[in-house]
């Protein structure tokens, strides 16, 4: 008996399926700009996406006449029969057979404007990493390269090494189209054009599995619903509002003609950590827009000069309204405060998101592990997320998000400088031993350090994290021995008329400048399990500092800085003297301790460079060209 012609056959089975199958998908196609690429549309395109979601592809592209590169293996030839039977084109050639003929063949394709595909981490992977010839291609082609992500559910993914994704009968399947990418350039960085290509391809596959999941479809009914039943409430509420943050709640923004990167902080402490951000895109012509959510936080935009507004509230139709006035190129968050229709109409809007400062606690991770994995799919289709620590790196994973996004940045709010303190600052102390300023100190924390100040022979000034706690610190000091002066006192009366050998300082907004009268300082906080406060504040002034044992919010930055004698690490009031005389033994410049905060800083904005650099939202910095 004659043994079936397999070859022939999947061809005709191919045909079948995608008949019978495809035609039953309830397809949704969302693309970022106004007209679906494709030659078929006057818009001939580089197609790219990765191996294992080709299927849906294949059902949408049908008989558009699309070339796509196949391998030249058996499972090649199979391959190729079933896209000939959807009214497609094939090269054959792959990495390993035949690869610079079916470049060649593929880019002459290109150059007559017609369109091609290709699976850039095909034929064997590994899975979702692209390979060097798609550069080739893309140059000798001269053809915008256009990435594709594709999703079904209910669907089958097979343990293959691509994960192969079958979506059944009657499936829910989604493709997303990304932003076309200009073609290579030999003048291009080429892991930098790749970098930017698998970037956006990650991007768009997470978005098409985020648009295809069950709970997200769930999701966006219900805040739908939830939408037009606060509609009217919310209008009737800001009735009471002033007139200019009526209408920028509601979305009612200027219209921009220049396409700004939107940056997002809720209130001060955020917009504080946003501007070395604005002033970074603004030093590479990148104009932004920034939004905040409380009043203090909408007049400190006016105040810096800054272009922005109220974020709108998040109702479905306030978000489309005010994105579709802004227009923006990206959306940059500050921090973890997630703002559902607001990032879901961004994603699906195809604007590159991401986040900077992002913090956040066991408490949280289990709030959002209630939504089960709608949080991580959405901040899956996010571009990169920066975390302030390797703790809050760890929780972001617990959650199931994407680890090639998620990195240690470090916490921009801390980059902000106050200026040096007033000269007569140092000379109001009146003293001619080495000064320790301890700084956000917390309870259980002033009474080794008073001791260890002693014990060095250092003059303590004293600046709780909370001022309700000036009157026992103040009592703590009497029984220790010392004659203490309150800062208010000290600087409303002359010196003469005071008699004090320490300082405790009883008011806010005045600690990072502080810093700069210390000799040493210690990061409150630290002797206690909390995990330290700002470390960067004294650096910036240039002095060295001390931290206890539980530092673990900058851990990075106290580890690289001990190796340089910078930062000292202590856990009892012996252990600090001990710290403190080093430093005076040591004698640090304070240039030279300022050289090492500017290093820090060149890091955390080098992360968000790089960040939009992968996106093409910054081709080269200027800061590059100018070294």
């Amino acid at each position: 008996m004659r043994s079936p012609d397999l070859l022939r056959l999947s061809r005709i089975l191919g045909r079948i399926f995608f008949r019978l199958a495809g035609l039953s998908w309830r397809v949704q196609y969302v693309r970022t700009v106004s007209l679906r690429a494709g030659r078929a549309r006057n818009r001939p395109a580089f197609f790219a996406f990765w191996h294992g979601r080709m299927l849906p592809l294949v059902h949408t592209h049908r008989n558009e006449g699309v070339t796509v590169l196949v391998s030249q293996n058996r499972d090649g030839q199979y391959a190729s029969n079933v896209l000939h039977s959807m009214g497609f084109r094939t090269v054959r050639g792959s990495s390993s057979r035949g690869g610079f003929k079916a470049v060649q063949e593929i880019a002459a394709i290109l150059r007559k404007g017609f369109d091609c595909a290709i699976t850039p981490d095909g034929p064997r992977g590994p899975a979702e990493t692209l390979k060097d010839g798609i550069s080739h291609i893309s140059r000798l082609g001269n053809l915008p390269l256009v990435p594709i992500g594709s999703s079904g559910w209910p669907a089958v993914r097979f343990s293959s090494w691509d994960g192969f994704i079958l979506p059944l009968p009657f499936a829910r399947v989604s493709v997303v189209e990304g932003r076309p990418i200009p073609p290579y350039k030999k003048k291009d960085d080429p892991q930098k054009w790749v970098k930017r290509v698998e970037t956006e391809l990650n991007r768009v596959t997470a978005c098409s599995d985020l648009l295809a999941s069950p709970s997200v479809i769930f999701f966006t009914c219900i805040i739908r619903m939830l939408g037009a039943i606060l509609h009217p409430l919310a209008s009737l509420a800001l009735l009471l509002r002033p007139t200019r943050e009526r209408k920028e709640r509601k979305g009612n923004v200027k219209l921009s003609r220049l396409r700004p990167v939107w940056l997002h902080g809720s209130s001060l402490g955020e917009l504080n950590g946003l501007l070395p951000y604005a002033e970074y895109l603004k030093g590479n012509g990148i104009p932004v827009w920034v939004t905040c959510f409380t009043p203090s936080g909408r007049s400190f935009i006016d105040r810096m000069g800054l272009e922005g507004s109220y974020i709108p509230l998040d109702i479905h139709c306030f978000a489309e309204r005010f994105i579709q006035r802004v227009r923006p190129r990206a959306f940059v968050l500050a921090e973890t405060e997630l703002w559902p229709n607001i990032i879901f109409k961004a994603v699906v809007s195809g604007i590159p998101c991401m986040m900077i400062n992002a913090r956040l606690s066991e408490r949280s991770v289990r709030g959002y592990r209630f939504l089960g994995s709608l949080t991580a799919k959405l901040l899956s289709c996010f571009t990169g997320i920066l975390t302030r620590s390797g703790e809050d790196r760890r929780r972001f994973l617990s959650m199931g998000i994407d680890e090639r996004i998620v990195s240690v940045s470090g916490d921009s709010k801390m980059l902000t400088d106050h200026g040096d303190p007033p000269p007569a600052w140092r000379a109001g102390l009146n003293t001619d031993r080495p000064v320790l300023v301890a700084g956000s100190t917390r309870k259980g924390e002033e009474e080794p350090l008073l001791k260890a100040a002693e014990s060095a022979g250092y003059f303590p000034v004293i600046a709780p994290r909370h001022l309700d706690r000036i009157d026992e610190i103040l009592d703590l000091m009497v029984r220790m021995g010392f004659s203490p002066v309150k800062w208010t006192e000290l600087t409303g009366s002359g010196i003469d008329t005071l008699d004090f050998d320490s300082v405790l300082v009883d008011v806010h907004g005045v600690l990072a400048q502080m810093y700069g009268t210390g000799d040493a300082a210690f990061v409150g906080g630290t002797l206690v399990p909390i995990g330290g406060h700002n470390v960067l504040e004294p650096i910036m002034r240039g002095v060295p500092f001390i931290v206890g044992s539980f530092y673990s919010n900058f851990a990075m930055v106290v580890d690289k800085l001990t190796v340089s004698g910078i930062a000292h690490i202590a856990s009892s009031h012996g252990e600090i003297a001990d710290a403190l005389t080093r430093i005076s033994n040591n004698a640090l410049k304070r240039e030279n301790v300022r050289i090492e905060f500017e290093n820090i800083k060149g890091n955390v904005l080098g992360d968000f460079a790089s960040m939009m650099k992968r996106t093409g939202i910054i081709e080269t910095d200027k800061a590059d060209e100018k070294t």
